[in-house]
């Protein structure tokens, strides 16, 4: 049964995105997998900085409280729910992407927000705006969600990587494919 959130999905390219599933994920993750298992232990600054690093994203510069601040949400905020983070993109320098990335590496849960990975969920007839809008990227987690719920159960193989990270990179892929 699809869920609600894919309501409008094209059921044919979704069956052909999951057979050819596996041949999406031919590109190794070492960088991201050592990433993903450095932060460990109460949500700090420094773990922050190791993955704006891992990333790309120059330091972020702020203020004690303000650093104060952006752990407090982060350390709050609880899966699917991304609204608590809007208040964060009024901080010079964060922008959802980044928010992304910490959400991701510290929760496990979150999807790393992508224009491929909405791009392939719009191949598959989903309405998945790619847009500095904290709505579009709540609408972006509960389609990767959905699409966990959906997917078969021998469509995702066995790995260390979460599953959200496993449909993303997938549906990035057939994003680029004709």
């Amino acid at each position: 049964m699809i869920p609600v959130a894919l309501y409008g999905i094209d059921t044919e390219q979704c069956e052909d995105f999951f057979n050819q599933f596996q041949e999406l994920l031919d590109t190794v993750q070492h960088r991201y997998e050592k990433m993903l298992y450095m932060i460990r232990g109460k949500l700090k600054l420094e773990h922050l900085e190791l993955i704006d690093e891992w990333s790309g994203y120059p330091q972020l510069v702020v203020h004690e409280e303000v650093a104060q601040e952006i752990l407090s949400v982060l350390d709050i905020i609880s899966y699917p729910d991304a609204a608590l983070i809007e208040s964060l993109l009024t901080i010079d320098g964060i922008d959802i992407m980044r928010l992304s990335l910490w959400l991701h590496f510290t929760t496990h849960v979150y999807p790393i927000w992508s224009e491929d990975a909405c791009a392939g969920l719009q191949k598959l007839g989903l309405n998945a705006p790619f847009e500095e809008d904290i709505a579009a990227y709540g609408i972006y987690a509960g389609l990767i969600e959905a699409m966990k719920e959906y997917a078969p159960m021998d469509a995702l193989p066995e790995s260390p990587l979460p599953r959200q990270r496993l449909l993303e990179m997938a549906l990035a892929e057939w994003s680029r494919r004709a």
